[in-house]
């Protein structure tokens, strides 16, 4: 049963905005206060309102998987999601597009002894593979360009690809009018935004009614209660401080002082070497 403690549905939301300003939401003119269809564009601007503020909501958190096509460098296609940290979202979830991807962070090759692709800017990977050096070999490098993961070198067969990254959120549980009270698509936020997606909308319907005193009360609980909940949901873990300048080096002829030594050495069958 949806709850503020397990989930909220679109159905229950709306019950419950009835409840407490004590209005009929319908979109029957004889018997609605306020149109149902009005109330449900109120709780989709609050919804955008709250997503806008930060693109790596830890509740977007994704995992897709996909396999790379020999000799084929650029995939917008294709992906499945195979983990989410959402419970408004059923995995797996095959034929995902890079459209449905808010940010990609990593990739890594999982075939045979696999290996962590390294993010290259796509410039200069178009640089390093450029001619007759631009040879099929194993991904070392992945880069975003265009809608676009493209992969540095091109794959010379054919690999399993894990990538981690933070999805598009979605809107199917605002669209699901059939659902009914026990329909499980539920609101795809944290349950710590739940009571402020209800301020937001409480205080777009008093804004409606021509109350701006209580509207007022209601913006102020939503401001306060969402500044209070992105920097608690946003904190830095205790165990992984931030790490400034950091990152893995390209440059060949970055060889001296304490940098990593990485060279690339576009079509061999070690794209990725060490200085000494």
């Amino acid at each position: 049963m949806p709850s503020f403690a397990t989930g909220i549905n679109r159905y229950y939301l709306l019950q419950y905005l009835e409840n407490i300003s004590d209005l009929e939401i319908s979109n029957d003119s004889n018997q609605a206060d306020i149109n149902q269809d009005l109330v449900i564009q109120f709780i989709k601007e609050g919804y955008q309102r709250i997503i806008s503020l930060e693109d790596r909501w830890p509740w977007l958190q994704s995992v897709y998987s996909f396999n790379t096509v020999n000799n084929q460098r650029s995939y917008s296609s294709g992906f499945t999601m195979t983990a989410t940290s959402s419970t408004s979202i059923t995995v797996p979830a095959a034929n995902k597009t890079l459209d449905e991807i808010r940010e990609v962070i990593n990739l890594v090759n999982n075939t045979n002894g696999g290996n962590e692709l390294i993010y290259i800017d796509q410039f200069k990977a178009e640089q390093i593979w450029n001619g007759s050096d631009d040879q099929p070999d194993i991904p070392a490098y992945w880069s975003l360009w265009a809608g676009k993961v493209n992969l540095w070198p091109k794959p010379n067969g054919v690999y399993a690809i894990n990538m981690r990254a933070y999805r598009e959120p979605s809107l199917a549980w605002l669209e699901d009018a059939n659902g009914g009270a026990n329909a499980t698509t539920y609101v795809d936020l944290n349950q710590e935004f739940h009571m402020m997606l209800v301020n937001f909308v409480m205080m777009r319907i008093f804004q409606f009614q021509e109350d701006p005193e209580m509207a007022a009360v209601y913006q102020r609980h939503f401001q306060e209660g969402v500044a209070i909940a992105k920097d608690n949901l946003t904190a830095p873990n205790s165990n992984q401080p931030v790490v400034l300048s950091g990152g893995l080096q390209t440059n060949p002829a970055y060889w001296w002082g304490t940098g990593p030594r990485i060279l690339v050495r576009p079509g061999t069958p070690y794209p990725i070497g060490w200085l000494y």
